[in-house]
């Protein structure tokens, strides 16, 4: 079921400045191992059995393995768990969470699409200890004897990253990518970028993104590779986004790069 697929960067958005279509962003695959490793809950779809063919869909909570495949602890009381049983093929929408952001279709999300079955017991016990680390609650009811440990074994994902960012992404690829190492400290580096440093953002902007009649800019995502802007100019909003000088993988390595930037910036604005 492989289809055409998104190998990587750059990536950007047909509203992006001319000065930042050049710069490094994750490929899609990566971008979906980052949205499942941060899922805590998503949306299964399954083939009903009555009415007989229709997607049925139901919120589940999910974990995923080392290869970014989902893991579930199903009932087999619930619906979705009876239409497994009977026919295996299935989809997971994994979305962004929205932490505050007003559109929700400019948010990230994949569809999973594989079949979802059953773990025996000796991989059963390895996703135990995986989906219990992410949902230590589920320790009240993992032991009933009505539940149970599914996987679902991508054979494709569709990708929508917002506006102009979409692709097919090849299974093999998604279990090879890594999920982005800043993705759990992300909201907190941006909202202190825009809160206590927005100078810096705008300098950006007009510096470095070349957008010179910027009169304000958000700084909306920040990766391993760099970030994206939201600019508003006179002439209405552009996107932008820059590189760091090299991969960062820890806060304090963003908060280097963004220093070096600063300094980058003002040099050019002298």
């Amino acid at each position: 079921m492989s289809k055409s697929a998104d190998h990587g960067r750059p990536d950007s958005t047909p509203e992006a400045a001319p000065a930042a279509q050049a710069a490094p962003s994750p490929s899609h695959a990566e971008r979906c191992r980052t949205l499942a490793q941060r899922a805590r809950a998503a949306t299964l779809c399954t083939l009903a059995r009555d009415p007989a063919g229709y997607p049925y869909g139901s919120l589940v909570t999910v974990a995923v393995d080392a290869h970014g495949r989902p893991l579930l602890l199903l009932s087999a009381l619930a619906e979705h768990t009876g239409n497994l049983k009977s026919r295996a093929e299935a989809s997971l929408l994994v979305a962004e969470p929205a932490e505050g952001r007003a559109d929700p279709l400019a948010l990230g999300r994949m569809t999973l699409i594989g079949p979802c079955r059953p773990l025996e017991a000796a991989e059963a016990a390895a996703a135990r200890t995986t989906f219990l680390a992410a949902h230590p609650r589920a320790s009240y009811y993992v032991d009933f004897t009505d539940f149970s440990f599914y996987r679902l074994d991508p054979v494709s994902i569709r990708y929508v990253g917002g506006f102009g960012r979409m692709s097919w992404v090849d299974a093999a690829d998604y279990a090879a990518a890594e999920p982005d190492p800043l993705a759990p400290d992300a909201a907190r580096i941006l909202e202190h970028m825009n809160t206590d440093h927005a100078d810096a953002v705008l300098a950006y902007a007009k510096a470095l993104a070349g957008i010179k009649d910027a009169t304000g800019a958000t700084m909306t995502s920040v990766d391993r590779y760099g970030f994206e802007l939201d600019v508003i100019t006179p002439a209405g909003p552009k996107a932008a986004r820059l590189a760091f000088g090299a991969p960062v993988s820890t806060s304090d390595e963003v908060r280097k790069a963004m220093v070096a930037l600063v300094r980058e910036a003002r040099g050019r604005s002298a």
